[in-house]
């Protein structure tokens, strides 16, 4: 369990601008998140069910747990053979941002090339005219590459990139200072949320946190520093999450095509409609008691709760605070 979030570290500012320690509820969530992080996923994956009073804050702040836990776990010990394979799929000419020495660079992807037998993504960050100057980007940089938002680019004659700022305060409090550079600078889909796209971007953006550094500085920030959620930033920031519509007739799709380490259902109705396209990730489902499909969606769980893969005791469960329900149990791997 995280023990990083507690009552004495990490605030909210309320709107008389007073700090005002997270209740016990709030701390539950972050720790949900957290716990569910660092389960493995193997051939089996973790589902995590809780019926609560009122959705408001519990999947961003559930997003933040698992973001924050994940943040320990260093790029170059999580096979990268994954992502670096779905780039190669790409078409070639297609855009991209590559990031290198805390700068960043537009860039188009140019197809695979094989040096000394190892192959490598070329990714051209200067037009042709001026030479074409690409770098070849081997599966463990590939995490340094992300997709661009826009359709078209071009690139210039000479680029010296954008500078990183990897210097936060409020993250380093909460991250911690060893993993800024990696966090600011190289992307990874740790947690997509599916939900109410309007009420997570107010709880990400609006409500303001603090956390105590460790000179008792207060230093502030939004849910959303942390969450890196590529929906709120700009042309080639690296991310760690995004949110997903979950109203709509097509299935919602992550950016880049990529599978989250955890997906969080943000209500029945996302749940209901779209679960079979994330077997392959862990659960958090969050059900409002008073929303509408809550019992189709209790249904469902209880039904696959029936049908679990491990009949076994699942330990080191974070406790539920009065007023929620929680069940968790294991399914396989789609």
């Amino acid at each position: 369990m995280c023990s990083r979030f507690n009552k004495t570290d990490l605030y909210f500012i309320n709107n008389f601008s007073q700090l005002t320690p997270l209740p016990i509820w709030a701390i539950f969530f972050i720790n949900v998140g957290c716990w569910l992080a660092q389960a493995e996923i193997q051939k089996n994956r973790l589902v995590l069910g809780l019926a609560i009073p009122t959705r408001n804050y519990a999947a961003a702040l559930a997003a933040l747990g698992v973001v924050q836990a994940r943040a320990n776990i260093p790029i170059d010990r999580i096979n990268s053979n994954i992502y670096f394979e779905q780039l190669c799929k790409l078409p070639k000419g297609t855009p991209v941002v590559f990031h290198d020495c805390k700068r960043r660079y537009k860039g188009i992807y140019q197809g695979i090339v094989e040096t000394y037998g190892e192959r490598r993504l070329r990714i051209q960050i200067e037009n042709k005219r001026s030479g074409g100057l690409a770098n070849l980007v081997s599966v463990k940089q590939s995490h340094n590459v992300t997709i661009a938002h826009k359709p078209n680019i071009n690139l210039p004659k000479k680029q010296s990139g954008r500078p990183i700022i990897t210097h936060n305060e409020f993250l380093d409090d909460v991250i911690g200072k060893a993993n800024m550079s990696e966090f600011t600078t190289k992307s990874r889909l740790d947690c997509a949320v599916i939900g109410r796209i309007t009420s997570l971007q107010n709880e990400m953006l609006e409500t303001s946190f603090t956390s105590f550094s460790s000179t008792s500085k207060l230093n502030t920030g939004v849910l959303k520093d942390i969450l890196r959620v590529r929906n709120f930033l700009s042309e080639g920031q690296s991310y760690r999450s995004e949110i997903l519509p979950s109203q709509g007739s097509l299935p919602p799709q992550t950016t880049d095509g990529l599978v989250p380490y955890v997906t969080i259902f943000d209500g029945a109705t996302g749940f209901i409609k779209w679960r079979d396209d994330w077997r392959n990730s862990h659960w958090i489902i969050l059900l409002e008691r008073t929303e509408n499909y809550f019992q189709e969606a209790v249904q469902i769980i209880n039904n696959d709760y029936i049908n679990r893969q491990n009949w076994e005791e699942i330990t080191n469960i974070v406790r539920a605070p009065s007023g929620v329900e929680m069940v968790v149990y294991e399914e396989l791997c789609q």
